[in-house]
């Protein structure tokens, strides 16, 4: 049996590029790992086949799962067809709101799974399993940290994880497809373009200069589905957050506070204001001791 600890992800400043080809759209990103984990319990089992199981009951166990498709992906890559593992996940990252945990979740898997059979598969090759489940999944293996983030957000550059701070995470009920988002984008697109390579330069240092530069080219158009997105990054900026940007395609936005004590102010504010609505404290999460 293994247990692991898989945090979240915000996109501290997202802009979009162009349109591939391919359908996908070509971004850079700065993400940063924070503390808002979700728990995982990997089991061997005698039966045959994957079992997942999940404290969300709405949530899919089958392929539908990203964990799942990462357990079966891990399986096929080993050469191994008669196995039995169970794999029970502990949600606490909000669902399919721009925080990353079905990519964390997959991640979680593949490490988990190398560990308990002794695969010895390197980093690189996780990566590769990875990004075929997702694109955000490679930066989810790392654990923790930051990274530039290009392409759809496969090619990653570590980066200093950001200055000590206090993020305050709220999520609105509604949410928003990303493919349906990507449509409105390419429709009304949007005079905020976040330049990421600058944000890239200040990460570790100022705190300041690096909220100075968040910023996600895919809110205005998510706002426009989901109004109150922007009310929330507002809320958020008028009790003191240094900025407030909404996390990958949304609906989740974040603040940053320089203060733990405006910060905790802001989240029982919140809380009141928007009850039944996911208000969360976090930090940053330095990648592990040792793992570059």
């Amino acid at each position: 049996m293994l247990r692991l600890r898989v945090p979240a992800k915000l996109n501290l400043a997202l802009d979009v590029l162009s349109l591939r080809p391919d359908g996908y759209h070509e971004i850079q990103t700065v993400m940063q790992a924070v503390s808002i984990y979700d728990e995982l319990v990997l089991r061997r089992r005698s039966e045959r086949g994957v079992t997942l199981s999940s404290t969300l009951p709405f949530l899919p166990l089958d392929a539908r799962n990203l964990a799942y498709r990462a357990a079966v992906a891990f399986f096929e890559e080993i050469g191994l067809s008669d196995y039995g593992i169970e794999i029970s996940m502990k949600k606490h990252i909000p669902v399919g709101e721009g925080m990353g945990g079905g990519s964390a979740n997959a991640a979680g898997v593949l490490l988990g799974l190398n560990r308990l059979y002794g695969a010895g598969l390197s980093m690189q090759r996780l990566s590769e399993i990875g990004l075929t489940l997702g694109a955000d999944v490679p930066f989810c293996l790392l654990m923790g940290g930051a990274a530039l983030a290009c392409g759809i957000g496969e090619r990653l550059t570590p980066l200093p994880s950001m200055p000590h701070c206090t993020l305050v995470v709220a999520k609105p009920r509604a949410s928003i497809s990303t493919p349906v988002l990507y449509r409105k984008y390419d429709e009304c697109g949007t005079k905020n373009h976040p330049d990421c390579m600058a944000l890239a330069r200040e990460m570790g240092g100022s705190l300041r200069r690096v909220a100075g530069r968040c910023g996600n080219a895919l809110e205005q158009a998510a706002s426009l589905s989901v109004p109150m997105i922007a009310k929330m990054a507002q809320e958020l900026r008028q009790k003191g957050a240094l900025c407030a940007v909404m996390t990958g395609s949304g609906s989740a936005v974040f603040g940053v506070f320089s203060h733990n004590g405006t910060a905790r102010a802001a989240t029982a504010w919140m809380r009141r204001e928007h009850p039944g609505c996911f208000v969360s404290l976090a930090s940053p999460v330095d990648r592990p001791a040792g793992e570059g």
